[in-house]
């Protein structure tokens, strides 16, 4: 079984693998790759554990796949790095077919393949009553072009790339359809919301999309240096950011990027728009701090990227900490974000 697995990714990765960096694929000891000049390597890793991390009730195995793949590529694009190469360990629980795997695999390298990132190696294991995949990922950083938690400054603004809260309403709404408790319905059992919103919180919590090409962007400009992408909501995220920095934010509750679907979504889960945008996790949008001085031009460059303007929705500030500010005050809301431990 093990051989079988093994021998069926490694037929997948090889039809897609035209990376001349890479000397030694999969089926040695290890990958031999050969890095560009003048560049560092950058390396991230993410592993998924099943019925923590992800059901198969509603969950199949090529979203799967690109999830896998989409989680550590959302890092790399947090660095304004260029991921190049990958590696993917497996538990392996009892009972998995031959037509999972093929499907998962599809998954995985299609969204891979998107940014030209070559599967070169990897593990097997077996585990008793759970699935576990663990993905690492080597790309490659332009010398003294990446960007990082630590360099936010007094006055810098907070831009983030896309609207928030919308993935954690798509898991709260499969996990009420794998209930069957009729999750679409409002109290008087007429429809709640739409079949549009639907399908967009369920695939932004499936397939989210990693802002790779928008932090090579940023971090080309010279003019960002601080980023993070946004997996545990904003606020323990920029929690993140000002530990890093020695730094305070604030946000603002009446900037924040609430789409039309997530405030549908209300109707039926009964938790306001803005506790999802700030504290949902698996966004997977890109946050960055960026100079007053610089905004306008930097606005222009993630706009040219995404096919609209960025949202501002905060600034640095003095403090440690970071605190919402609404129409009624300020509270602290530091590392009030989604915990991946449950």
């Amino acid at each position: 079984m093990e051989r079988d697995l093994i021998a069926k990714i490694q037929r997948l990765a090889g039809v897609r693998t035209k990376d001349s960096s890479v000397l030694v694929n999969i089926g040695d000891d290890c990958a031999v790759i050969a890095p560009s000049p003048d560049r560092y390597l950058i390396i991230t890793t993410d592993t998924l554990v099943e019925s923590i991390h992800f059901d198969l009730d509603y969950f199949d195995p090529w979203h799967l796949g690109r999830k896998t793949a989409a989680i550590n590529l959302s890092d790399a694009g947090a660095m304004g790095g260029n991921p190049r190469w990958a590696f993917l360990n497996l538990a392996v629980r009892p009972g998995m077919t031959d037509r999972f795997w093929d499907n998962f695999s599809k998954g995985l390298l299609s969204r891979l393949s998107e940014y030209r990132v070559s599967l070169v190696g990897g593990d097997t294991v077996t585990a008793p009553d759970r699935l576990s995949f663990s993905l690492t990922l080597i790309g490659e950083v332009e010398k003294g072009k990446w960007l990082s938690r630590s360099h936010a400054q007094l006055d810098d603004l907070i831009y983030c790339s896309g609207n928030l809260g919308e993935a954690a309403a798509g898991l709260k709404l499969l996990r009420k359809y794998k209930e069957k408790r009729r999750p679409f319905e409002g109290r008087k059992g007429t429809h709640a919301i739409s079949r549009t919103a639907i399908k967009r919180l369920v695939g932004k919590h499936l397939d989210p999309e990693p802002r790779v090409t928008l932090g090579q962007a940023l971090a080309e400009s010279g003019l960002v240096k601080t980023a993070i992408d946004i997996s545990d909501g904003i606020a323990t995220d920029i929690a993140h950011v000002c530990k890093s920095s020695k730094i305070g934010a604030e946000v603002w509750a009446k900037e924040m990027p609430i789409s039309r679907a997530l405030k549908e979504a209300y109707k039926i889960l009964g938790i306001s728009p803005l506790n999802l945008a700030l504290t949902g996790g698996e966004d997977f949008e890109l946050l960055w701090t960026v100079s007053k001085r610089n905004e306008s031009e930097v606005r222009k460059i993630a706009t040219e990227v995404l096919g609209y303007r960025p949202f501002r929705i905060g600034k640095i500030v003095q403090g440690d900490g970071v605190l919402l500010k609404t129409s009624q005050g300020a509270k602290e809301i530091t590392y009030q974000g989604y915990e991946h431990l449950t």
